[in-house]
């Protein structure tokens, strides 16, 4: 993915104060709310947020993609996951 492309997705999900990583994923100082948007993926590699981290009320069937490290609360209830791969190693 390119960081134009990175740009465009934070844009769309309104992803504030973040910075790209070289490996892709982004950091993110704040929250991140992708509640209730159909989502059957994560629309981005995410790899520190310092705030909540809300993906609810999608269509994830795993958690491929989500931050290792999340400063606040993670939510992820109404979905679809068949594991807990992929889930934060710090909350």
């Amino acid at each position: 993915m390119t960081e134009q492309e990175i740009k465009d997705i934070c844009e769309k999900y309104d992803i504030r104060n973040y910075t790209i990583n070289p490996d892709g994923s982004i950091d993110v100082n704040g929250n991140v709310n992708l509640f209730d948007m159909n989502l059957t993926e994560l629309p981005i590699k995410f790899n520190r947020v310092r705030g909540n981290f809300y993906c609810s009320n999608n269509k994830l069937t795993s958690l491929e993609g989500c931050p290792s490290y999340v400063g606040g609360s993670f939510y992820c209830y109404g979905n679809n996951l068949t594991s807990l791969v992929g889930c934060p190693n710090y909350i």
